[in-house]
């Protein structure tokens, strides 16, 4: 994930970089196009980081959600046997 927050950032950077460089143009030259095009790129690059990091998130949180059900799960039957075990004892008690 450090991996990929620094590849945003770098590219976040570049992209700020490329803007500043903008202003050296007129709208209509091929090198305002140019820059235009490698911003486009830049955002793309981000768009398909973004992506995947949230597919990592999304895979981490099943796995962790899974992880629990199956461990209450398992404490099930024990959970089972102390409730009914507290209420047999205090019927017990009830009855004496």
């Amino acid at each position: 994930m450090l991996k990929d927050k620094n590849k945003l950032l770098k590219s976040i950077e570049k992209i700020n970089k490329l803007e500043e460089g903008l202003s050296l143009f007129e709208e209509g030259d091929e090198e305002y196009l140019s820059v235009l095009v490698k911003i486009q790129g830049l955002y793309d690059e981000i768009s398909d980081t973004a992506l995947e990091c949230f597919k990592e998130m999304t895979a981490k949180i099943r796995k962790t959600g899974q992880k629990r059900i199956v461990k209450g799960i398992d404490q099930l039957p024990h959970t089972i046997r102390n409730n009914i075990s507290d209420q047999m004892n205090e019927i017990k008690r009830e009855m004496f």
